[in-house]
């Protein structure tokens, strides 16, 4: 499981709703929802159960740093890159953010439950939160790749 945000919105509705049609389907009578039709109950089960699942468990957010940007895509979702471009950046650093609360700190002195990610400063005075597997190397990788920019 990749982390608690998945069983609250994703594993927990998708197995009530296969418990739920499992049971339909078995005993032949709704458990505790009389009133709603087998057709409305099949396609949440298609929605929940089997579509959110799936494409849940398929996405992948890839960040790639190329000589004129950084480049970031949430694959299957985006069918093409969104570009930011070097000469928008101002800073780029490796924090420790709550990304539910927006807190920061310092990423030595961070606790387990927040994973360090890389924070762009742009031009704009704006903020952009990258999360990585490896923060420590996307930022270096941006750094070199603006420096040669």
């Amino acid at each position: 499981m990749r982390n608690n945000f998945f069983l609250v919105t994703v594993l927990y509705p998708a197995l009530l709703l296969w418990y739920i049609h499992i049971h339909t389907l078995v005993f032949g009578k709704p458990i505790g929802i009389q009133n709603v039709p087998g057709t409305y109950l099949f396609m949440l089960w298609v929605i929940f159960g089997l579509f959110f699942p799936f494409v849940y468990y398929h996405t992948k957010h890839i960040t790639e740093v190329r000589s004129d940007g950084i480049y970031i895509r949430l694959v299957p979702l985006n069918l093409s890159f969104k570009k930011i471009p070097f000469y928008i950046l101002e800073e780029c650093k490796i924090k420790a953010c709550d990304t539910l609360t927006g807190k920061e700190s310092d990423a030595s002195k961070s606790s387990k439950k927040v994973s360090p990610v890389v924070i762009l400063k742009l031009i704009s005075g704006e903020r952009m939160i990258i999360n990585s597997s490896k923060p420590e190397e996307l930022c270096s990788a941006i750094k070199q790749a603006a420096a040669q920019y």
